[in-house]
């Protein structure tokens, strides 16, 4: 057993020995990645001879463990055991470092893992480690600072709990007569009065460290100057950088659309083009993917894991809401690139009423040539919508400071018009709106639309003169009208004059009398019509025409 017992104290030895050579030569993945190129081959073989000399005096531990448990009492063959497996693990990892050492920047991970299992919990939580550890972190003096006051009240619950258990003993002792019991409860009272030290030294010392923690609180400007410091010169100037390296990218990219634009793009030329529109979606796509990389080199450079997870997290967020978006919008993507059932520079029907197409976005906008205002669509509306080209129609059926004249006989002029209201104006000064799609769908001659309009009147001359009905009458109304209008304020404006037979009436002849001007006279509408009854008038009474009135005859039996 005494030669066991030597065994086992120089494998323990021995397991030191080796550990502190491998903690030299196995400081870690990237310190031997690192150094290996800079290593010659006779450093290389070196490390070879000492890791393979440590491997050798394992096996050796081993073996000689092995035969120590063969021979072990049951009693000390779990704490055998255990040690049998460290030093397996031991041995399995000097192997591995002899090997990548032997092997140098070959990486031995691609045999040893199967690509196509991956735990996403562990990958994530590796993600997360970082930012947990820097939450935590934040409130470390604070939980500190807790776990004293807790482990103070603790310590003072057991220090009360003694001082009864303490009076209880002394209790028994000063009323026991039995040597041996009071002997024993002696010893007893011992153990508790080394207890109670214990706990009053325990409580001396977290008081102690409880002062420490709360002396160390610093001023709230101290510590907001240094924390804004180390973060200026730590993070924050991580952040800095990777922010300008993404403004650089973008400005970059900003560079080459322009340049590419002005070259395929022709002077004048307004029109629209589906392959532009692509391109022009699939450079923002390329720039956002330039420059999340940017941001991410930037911060794997600078060594900041902290915000490499982020941006991780970040770009899967992405990812994941582009991946459950898209399917959901692609027609909203067909109508982004121009290719949807409506498109830009197009008419389109809303709310009764046409509009050009002049954007398609994540808010299109709609607009009418003859409206002040515009439409703002969000994208999903204009789905169900159909456009067509729209040539040189008509976009309203007025314009502002047009004049209007409706059935009823109002002649009325347009003030504005807007998508929602047409605001209106009489000729005597009284307003009145009308909302838009109503007057869109509502009757009335525009006079000031056109190059010209016509003012017609009606005037009647009794029987009497059938004779000269149809040759001197027409012919001396027309005279007079061209005299009274050359006189008038619109004499500029007059084209033609004409004035012919209508019919011959149940009481009168009546004549057709149409004087065509000017649109830039349709203010004076009512003025040419009151011009051909004034005229008419003066002439019969000139030439001793009779003018009848509306006759009712009775015929009796």
């Amino acid at each position: 057993m005494q030669g066991l017992l030597q065994r086992t104290q120089a494998t323990i030895y021995l397991k030191l020995i080796t550990k502190v050579i491998a903690l030299v030569i196995v400081l870690g993945p990237g310190c031997l990645y690192a150094q290996q190129a800079k290593l010659t081959n006779a450093d290389k073989n070196d490390r070879l001879d000492v890791i393979h000399s440590a491997l050798e005096a394992k096996v050796e531990s081993r073996k000689n463990l092995r035969d120590a448990i063969a021979i072990a009492p049951p009693d000390d063959l779990p704490e055998l055991e255990i040690g049998l497996a460290e030093i397996n693990q031991e041995i399995t990892s000097l192997r591995d470092t002899f090997e990548q050492l032997a092997v140098g920047s070959t990486d031995l991970a691609v045999f040893n893992s199967d690509p196509t299992e991956i735990d996403w919990r562990y990958e994530v939580g590796q993600i997360m480690m970082p930012i947990m550890e820097n939450l935590k972190s934040l409130t470390e003096k604070p939980r500190k600072i807790q776990a004293q006051k807790s482990l103070i009240d603790t310590r003072n619950e057991q220090l009360q709990a003694i001082s009864t258990a303490l009076k209880s003993i002394e209790e028994q002792i000063a009323t026991s007569t039995n040597d041996n019991t009071k002997q024993a409860l002696q010893s007893l009272l011992s153990n508790w009065s080394d207890k109670k030290l214990d706990t009053e030294r325990a409580i001396e010392l977290a008081k102690l460290q409880l002062i420490n923690l709360q002396k160390n609180d610093q001023s709230l400007w101290i510590s907001l100057k240094t924390g804004v410091v180390d973060f200026l010169k730590g993070r924050g100037l991580t952040i800095i950088l990777a922010i300008l390296a993404a403004i650089l990218v973008w400005l970059l990219m900003r560079l080459i659309t322009n340049f590419l634009s002005k070259k395929s793009k022709k002077e004048d030329q307004k029109e629209f083009k589906t392959r532009q529109r692509i391109v022009h979606y699939a450079f923002k796509a390329v720039t956002a993917l330039l420059i999340l990389t940017a941001v991410i080199i930037v911060f794997y450079i600078r060594g900041d894991v902290l915000l490499m997870g982020v941006a991780f997290l970040f770009a899967a967020a992405i990812v994941l809401g582009l991946r459950n978006t898209i399917p959901k919008f692609i027609s909203e993507t067909r109508l982004l690139l121009n290719l949807g059932a409506i498109r830009e520079d197009e008419r389109v029907i809303y709310n009764g009423l046409p509009y050009r197409v002049v954007t398609l976005n994540m808010f299109s906008v709609l607009r009418n040539p003859e409206l002040s205002g515009v439409i703002r669509l969000p994208l999903e509306h204009m789905v169900s919508m159909i456009s067509r080209p729209a040539g040189k129609e008509i976009w309203f059926p007025s314009s502002k400071d047009d004049y209007l004249l409706f059935d009823d006989g109002r002649m009325l002029r347009v003030i504005e018009q807007t998508t929602e209201l047409v605001h209106l104006e009489t000729l005597a000064g009284t307003k009145t709106s009308i909302p838009t799609t109503d007057f869109f769908n509502a009757t009335f001659d525009n006079i000031s639309r056109g190059d010209r309009f016509s003012v017609v009147g009606v005037f009647g001359i009794g029987y009497a003169h059938q004779d000269i009905s149809n040759t001197v009458i027409p012919t001396k109304i027309q005279a007079a009208l061209v005299d009274a209008f050359a006189g008038s304020a619109i004499a500029q404006s007059v084209e033609k004059i004409a004035v012919e037979l209508k019919e011959a009436g149940a009481s009168s002849l009546d004549y057709w009398a149409c004087i065509t001007l000017k649109s830039d006279a349709a203010p004076s509408y009512y003025k040419a019509l009151r011009i051909i009854q004034q005229t008419c008038v003066d002439t019969c009474s000139q030439e001793k025409w009779d003018i009848p009135f509306p006759q009712l005859t009775l015929h009796r039996e």
